[in-house]
């Protein structure tokens, strides 16, 4: 994945593999819960698509998981931007 909707403002679509995402970059943080698909920006990095398994708090780490279920943990000072991501099946 790139970088190039790190600044975006309409929701774009994103291809991990074979599966297309939407992502939705004008969704509040405060809105992505728990069992979400993310795309996380980090400050240095790639970009990743990943599970929300925590909810976003600033000053501690969040935790996620790959599509494929490993689980890992990104300090919340690390993460530049996270969008809300929804499989696109029309386009799978």
């Amino acid at each position: 994945m790139t970088t190039d909707g790190l600044t975006a403002t309409q929701p774009y679509r994103v291809r991990v593999g074979n599966v297309w995402y939407w992502v939705d970059p004008t969704a509040p943080v405060s809105a992505i819960e728990p069992g979400d698909t993310v795309v996380i920006y980090p400050l240095t990095g790639e970009t990743t698509l990943a599970i929300l398994q925590s909810a976003f708090a600033e000053g501690s780490s969040v935790e996620l998981s790959t599509l494929e279920g490993e689980r890992f943990a990104v300090p919340a000072r690390d993460i530049t931007v996270l969008h809300l991501a929804a499989r696109d099946d029309e386009q799978t």
